[in-house]
């Protein structure tokens, strides 16, 4: 159930770090100490003090400060969701999942100002609300609610370091004097230049709207909508050629061929060595950005939420959702396109909520062993049930194959103009050519000079239109006041209709229909030793499907293979949570296993991966003044590619410099053997830390800390970024008409690195062609005015 929001003007709000309950995890209210997984409910608090958004996109480190395990894909603005153990979360709107996208990457930026706050649940999604693709976890944003109460808003201007400016306002109110209705509006602007360059910028207008009534006790009615336009960089080019001197040294390997040269594979392609330059320093803000990049977007969805209460223990609720996003994404030096020209998304979910079953009465004395450690029989139901319909229609135009060509690149002597895969002679080669991989590049239509691929897969080229009908049951089960057991299930039937797009020749041409049911089961047990301390344990299992870019369905040469919807993804997790110091501290401890299925490009089986490891958090708020937490997460994932033709692709299997000392070529576009590769990308321990104590005069600091472990770049394990750490801060002054806070981002100055894509995410097949150099000390002020 979403909040009604009564604000009252305070110098030290009360505290919203600490949980308290949700409905993200199992679709019904239960409190985050009785919730069997990994919850984490993220606060307009947390959201400032970890700097999620201040940047206008989401930092790809800001959430780990708040979950270890939530290291976030370096997209550049691109991402709607953080990662979670690994893979990017799946993120719904108000409980709807946003199905438009594919990896959490819409491929447009995100309109972060309309967000209230998060559930992030670590893990497979509920029965009730659902997974249509592989994800590590799940991201619930709940959006800015209607102000009952009275009439209030703030006006707001962040500007920072290297060109970042941001502004808004919101304002909202009730409607009529009995305040049953209320209203909210919120706009934000941005027009934000970058730490990187050359020529790298993200512009955004985004307009927020809410409208709720309670005409009657039992009866609600709320109405959210949201649209924006977006000028962006498409970030799919980073700092290229990483080696272990460039990232230990700053020094960068030179050297280029003509375009006429540039080859892609190891045919006539010539030894780095042969026309390699000197190890020369370069500036950590270059990265392999053609300034003929581009990136233009709009987006919006609508959304109305309904609830009626048809008795004491029996709630009707309806969540209908639409989105509609259009957009053209242009990198000429990777070389990746994607041209989305009018996706659109239609659900609506209906469910039941009821209570039933014995008392509440826990008077009796309990007297024997049994009673003591089973707890007293109450046998209490709650269920919440229903079906979800949805529909969604995709033409989508994909250039992916070669997407990874970046190391060709010499970005510190060459002119950036010249990056440009289309102008080389083995592009060339592949226009209009039937019979090169994926179909060859063909002409977008309506889009001179920017080209698509008809059959590369589930690189994402599709004209597709498919309906879900999904029955679900989640059933809580309170058996003694000590012993619970959740049990669900889902089946989601999907009818899908799916064809190349026009622009593609007569002989290229395929269209397929199919079928498709994907299951998905949970159950857990819950054992409260005692009223502060909970123990767990959970099972999940599903299948998912593999979707192209932006969501749809594409086809194959051989139609839509079964290989896209048998992708298996299961958890187990057992784990203890605490509710200690009346109530002003709360620890969990969760060890888990999760396999995660990685999609192929290819018409091949998905390749398994596991995650297996241990978490441990803590938060802590004694008083109003100081607030704590800290965290550690260990997790040591693994590829099993041993049943497959091939092992994991890259777009350069070693590094740059033995590309060197070996004069091997660039940009080999190989495979590794079949076998079991950890993940690479990826730091197995992470340890944060965050502390903020606020005077009575509203003064206050918050300080954070980020401990990271070595992540290797490529599967032959040859070269890692070492142990680094982050230090972030913030000073703010907060009064009831105003306030002002300065973030410190790098308190340090680390020269620290980031992988292009971590974990099994699927660009991390780039990751010996793209390497991220992490933000310097930076520094950006807001002030607001509030009414």
């Amino acid at each position: 159930m979403l909040p009604e929001v009564s604000v009252t003007a305070a110098a030290l709000p009360a505290s919203d770090v600490l949980p308290t309950e949700s409905s993200s995890v199992y679709g019904m209210d239960l409190s985050v100490l009785d919730t069997p997984r990994q919850l984490t409910q993220v606060s307009q608090t947390l959201i400032r003090s970890s700097g999620m958004a201040a940047q206008g996109y989401i930092d790809p480190l800001s959430t780990a400060f708040l979950i270890p395990g939530a290291i976030s894909e370096n997209s550049g603005g691109m991402m709607a969701a953080p990662s979670v153990r690994g893979m990017a979360a799946q993120p719904y709107i108000n409980g709807i999942q946003l199905t438009a996208l594919q990896a959490g990457m819409p491929l447009t930026p995100f309109n972060w100002n309309m967000v209230e706050s998060e559930d992030i649940t670590e893990g497979p999604a509920n029965a009730v609300f659902g997974q249509e693709q592989p994800a590590g976890g799940t991201v619930n944003y709940i959006t800015k609610q209607p102000y009952f109460d009275r009439f209030r808003g703030q006006l707001w201007d962040t500007t920072g370091m290297y060109e970042n400016y941001m502004w808004g306002a919101d304002l909202g109110g009730p409607v009529d004097k009995e305040h049953k209705a209320a209203y909210r509006l919120s706009y934000m602007g941005i027009e934000n230049g970058s730490y990187y360059q050359p020529n790298v910028h993200n512009d955004q207008e985004n307009v927020y709207f809410t409208l709720g009534a309670r005409p009657t006790e039992n009866y609600s009615i709320n109405f959210y909508s949201d649209f924006g336009t977006y000028d962006f960089t498409p970030m799919m080019e980073w700092m290229n050629r990483p080696t272990t001197d460039l990232i230990q040294n700053g020094l960068y390997n030179t050297g280029s061929l003509p375009l006429s040269q540039i080859q892609i594979g190891t045919v006539n392609n010539p030894g780095f060595a042969t026309y390699a330059g000197p190890l020369e320093p370069i500036s950590r803000r270059m990265v392999a950005n053609n300034p003929e990049s581009e990136g233009r977007a709009y987006t919006g969805f609508i959304q109305l939420v309904q609830q009626l209460q048809l008795g004491d223990s029996l709630l009707l609720r309806n969540n209908t959702f639409a989105y509609y996003g259009r957009n053209a994404v242009v990198a000429p030096a990777s070389y990746y396109t994607e041209v989305a020209m009018g996706d659109y998304q239609i659900d609506n979910r209906t469910e039941l909520i009821t209570r039933f079953g014995g008392s509440n009465d826990l008077s009796d004395k309990i007297s024997s062993w049994e009673d003591r450690l089973l707890g007293k029989l109450l046998v209490q139901h709650q269920i919440d049930a229903g079906v979800e319909w949805g529909f969604e229609h995709n033409l989508d135009y994909e250039s992916q194959l070669w997407f990874g060509s970046a190391n060709a690149w010499d970005i510190l002597r060459t002119n950036p103009t010249s990056w440009n895969f289309t102008q080389t002679a083995f592009f060339q080669s592949l226009i209009r050519n039937p019979s090169a991989p994926g179909g060859g590049e063909w002409p977008i239509p309506g889009m001179p000079g920017v080209y698509f691929e008809p059959l590369n897969g589930s690189a994402g080229t599709t004209d597709s239109n498919y309906w879900t009908v999904a029955p679900f049951y989640q059933h809580d089960i309170q058996v003694t006041d000590k012993i619970s057991i959740l049990v669900g299930a889902r089946a989601t039937t999907y009818f899908i209709s799916s064809q190349t797009p026009p622009g593609t020749p007569p002989e290229l041409f395929i269209q397929a229909q199919t079928i498709q049911e994907l299951p998905m089961v949970n159950a857990s047990v819950i054992y409260k030793v005692v009223p502060w301390w909970t123990a767990y344990f959970t099972y999940d299992w599903m299948y998912v499907a593999n979707v192209g870019a932006v969501g749809g369905f594409n086809v194959y040469p051989s139609g839509l293979p079964s290989s896209s919807f048998n992708l298996k993804e299961q958890l187990f997790e057992g784990g203890f949570k605490w509710s200690l110091l009346d109530n002003k501290l709360y620890a969990s401890l969760a060890g888990f296993s999760q396999q995660i299925p990685l999609f192929n490009f290819v018409n091949v089986p998905p390749t398994p991966a596991t995650v297996t490891g241990l978490e441990a958090n803590l938060t802590y708020q004694p008083n109003r003044h100081w607030w704590m937490r800290t965290g550690y997460f260990f997790g040591h994932g693994v590829e099993d590619w041993s049943g497959l033709p091939s092992g994991p692709p890259m777009s350069q299997t070693y590094s740059t410099a033995l590309a060197l000392r070996a004069n091997l070529p660039l940009n080999d576009n190989l495979s590794f053997p079949p076998g079991t590769y950890p993940f690479i990308g990826w730091p197995q321990q992470v340890i944060n830390a965050m502390v903020t104590y606020q005077a009575e005069s509203g003064f206050g600091v918050t300080l954070s800390a980020l401990v990271m472990s070595p992540q290797f770049l490529g599967y032959n394990y040859a070269t890692a970024i070492p142990w680094q750490y982050l230090i972030n801060g913030r000073i703010f002054y907060s009064q009831p008409k105003w306030e002002i806070s300065l973030w410190i981002y790098n308190l340090t100055n680390e020269h620290y690195w980031l992988p292009y894509a971590i974990g099994s995410m699927p660009d991390r097949t780039n990751d010996y062609g793209g390497i991220v150099a992490g933000l310097p000390f930076w520094i950006q002020g807001t002030i607001a005015w509030k009414f």
